[in-house]
């Protein structure tokens, strides 16, 4: 028997094998710094009294952004012990499971979502990280740095500095405003947070399907960084035009749940600055795939 976790900011996933079967199940958000230590708790002693006994379990690999913390891994510890698991509790960064899933060998994979952040592993197993550092710092390429610069085009639009007058009315719809002081407000008054700029990814998006020039720039600079953290892996790795599996919300076929279809204007691009870099390639699995991966290979079975 062996289990694998996905645990994200809106849901945990868990693929469970055991006796030649395996199942997948799904529970509530494993981000503890956003549900808190008690919420936590209560989340993995749901997930382990829902998979029954674990004495017979041989290895759990939890992957997840922030997992490698001490004070995590000991709070899972603890509420394990009372299930009778005696075998080995991995713990992995949210990019080693999706890489692990989506590339089955050398190669990379590269994530625009909220953030943005490149991952990979050569043929002599060693990995490398390029960006993922932040909003305030990094993150270019991302739906924040796109929902960003959105919004710097519609103040400096609304100021007569540049005319981007088509995505300056897309903004200014989107928050439900009719002027500058309405994109401060939502920018400095309303608490959004970062997941509030990112939303503006979509308007971006939207606004450069309808030709506009302020709208194209924008993706096409962000596609450009995006073939940075790329060029920076693959050198960084030692690879020559690794394979690359593109993931994450903007990305990602499978994560988009946009209204139009996947080859949307900015994978396009994403492609077309990639293709002198790498070797675009669909994944293979998902990141909960990767995780159970990752156990089955501690625990030393097969599924």
């Amino acid at each position: 028997m062996f289990i694998g976790i996905d645990g994200g900011g809106t849901s945990t996933k868990v693929e469970i094998h055991r006796d030649g079967q395996s199942e997948r199940r799904k529970y509530g958000p494993f981000n503890i710094s956003a549900i808190g230590e008690e919420a936590f708790r209560k989340l993995l002693r749901e997930m382990f009294a829902d998979w029954g006994s674990l004495e017979e379990c041989r290895a759990i690999c939890v992957g997840g952004a922030g997992v490698s913390c001490g004070e995590l891994e000991q709070i899972i510890r603890e509420e394990l012990r009372p299930t009778g698991f005696a075998g080995k509790l991995l713990l992995r960064s949210d990019s080693e499971i999706a890489l692990r899933g989506a590339v089955d060998g050398p190669g990379c994979i590269l994530i625009a979502g909220t953030g943005s952040i490149g991952f990979g592993v050569n043929e002599a197993g060693e990995t490398a990280r390029v960006g993922g550092f932040g909003h305030l710092i990094d993150d270019e390429g991302s739906g924040y740095a796109l929902g960003r610069d959105a919004l710097s085009a519609a103040v400096r639009a609304l100021d007569g500095r540049m005319d981007a007058a088509l995505l300056r009315d897309s903004v200014l719809h989107f928050i439900g405003g009719k002027n500058t002081g309405d994109i401060l407000n939502y920018v400095y008054y309303q608490n959004r947070g970062k997941a509030g700029v990112a939303a503006l990814s979509r308007v971006t998006v939207e606004c450069a399907e309808q030709g506009d020039e302020a709208a194209l720039a924008i993706l096409r600079r962000g596609a450009q960084e995006l073939r940075g953290i790329v060029e920076a892996l693959a050198c960084r790795l030692n690879m020559e035009k690794p394979r690359l599996a593109l993931l994450g919300g903007l990305l990602d076929q499978l994560e988009r749940g946009w209204d139009y279809d996947h080859e949307g204007i900015y994978r396009t691009l994403a492609e077309e600055a990639l293709q002198t870099v790498a070797q675009v390639v669909p994944p293979a699995h998902d990141a909960l795939w990767g995780a159970a991966k990752l156990a089955e290979e501690a625990a030393g079975e097969r599924a």
